[in-house]
């Protein structure tokens, strides 16, 4: 008898220790080398298929997006424990070694009156090892149970339903490590984008509370202190926001991360960063430095009072993969932005300010 007693005492304390471990982020996970092939293996959720994320990874949202084929996302953040990020002025908060930065993009189609599908296309992972930080791209199965790593990118056929209720088609392009890199270098490094702290500075609607996410995140210790002064960026999809705003909110987290001095287009001399103030490097009647298709013929990118003689929304239009900016993570044209960006050029004065 004591010896059954003693051998269930073991097992229940194997399950104990079991359950613990995997109740805890896969620390080891982000920081290895050798990358996971499975999104499960890094324990960010309790839940991998609903995206329901373990007590220590906490769900974030920015307040003007990428656009990215009109995929919905959900973004998640994880920092070790006794680790802080440190503000950084203008830019992204310095994160820790061990950090991860989640996002999966999904697709919703509707079914009926009251009921909606969701389809899990991919989830990136931005992780900070020693040296660097590692994009990664995990493409999400039929059954949609697991995420598997791909490196060289994928190409997904599928469908959602836009806003108007109606079904539309889309060829989903599951980035490669190259085409990450064309959006997320600064300079020689890969680095984050969209968790600036004017872009996070919104309400969020946590399980239990509804709280401002600069102070959720410092009152988990995700981050330090913080200027009290953080303007927010402008929500880009709110009329009732300053068109310029909201223009310069769009072009920053879209256009931004390659049009500045240390993107990938740093060359073209057009600033499209949040921080640019001169006219000139702002687009405003600023000629192209290589003339070719992507001009379109015309002769500036940004032509006051005329959007359709600048070269900035000539490229936002078309659906050419030789024209088309962005250049990469869109197949579709962003309908609403084109709007935005042409009310913002059409009500420009005709003389540079």
């Amino acid at each position: 008898m004591r010896a059954k007693k003693s051998i269930l005492w073991l097992v229940i304390a194997a399950l104990f220790v079991f359950s613990n471990t995997q109740a805890n982020v896969n620390d080891e996970a982000i920081l290895s080398e050798d990358f996971p092939i499975k999104l499960s293996t890094y324990g960010f959720f309790d839940n991998l298929g609903e995206q329901r994320p373990k007590s220590e990874v906490l769900p974030y949202s920015l307040i003007t997006v990428l656009f990215s084929d009109y995929a919905d996302k959900d973004r998640f953040v994880y920092v070790p424990v006794e680790k802080t990020g440190n503000y950084v002025e203008n830019s992204v908060f310095h994160f820790p070694v061990g950090t991860a930065l989640i996002k999966t993009f999904s697709y919703s189609k509707r079914i009926n009156d009251s009921d909606v599908e969701k389809e899990l296309i991919e989830t990136r992972l931005l992780l900070r090892k020693h040296d660097r930080w590692e994009t990664l791209a995990y493409v999400w199965n039929e059954d949609q149970t697991e995420a598997y790593l791909k490196v060289a990118g994928k190409t997904v056929n599928t469908r959602f339903t836009d806003t108007a209720g109606k079904i539309r088609p889309v060829r989903y392009r599951v980035p490669n490590k190259n085409q990450c890199k064309e959006c997320h270098a600064s300079g020689d490094s890969i680095v984050p984008i969209g968790p600036k702290p004017r872009n996070l500075n919104m309400d969020f609607d946590y399980p239990n509370q509804t709280m401002n996410q600069l102070v959720k995140w410092s009152q988990m210790g995700i981050i330090d202190n913080y200027p009290q002064t953080v303007k927010p960026v402008a929500d880009f999809t709110d009329p009732s926001k300053d068109i310029e705003a909201r223009a310069r909110a769009y072009l920053a987290i879209n256009c931004g991360h390659c049009h500045s001095p240390k993107g990938s287009a740093s060359s073209t001399g057009l600033y499209l960063n949040y921080g640019e103030q001169r006219p000139k490097q702002l687009g405003i009647l600023k000629p192209p430095v290589a003339a070719g298709r992507g001009s379109g013929g015309l002769n500036y990118s940004i032509v006051p009072g005329n959007p359709d003689a600048s070269i900035l929304l000539f490229r936002m239009i078309s659906d050419d993969p030789a024209v088309m900016m962005p250049e990469s993570g869109r197949s579709l044209i962003h309908q609403e932005a084109v709007r935005l960006i042409h009310d913002w050029i059409k009500t420009m004065e005709d003389e540079v300010r």
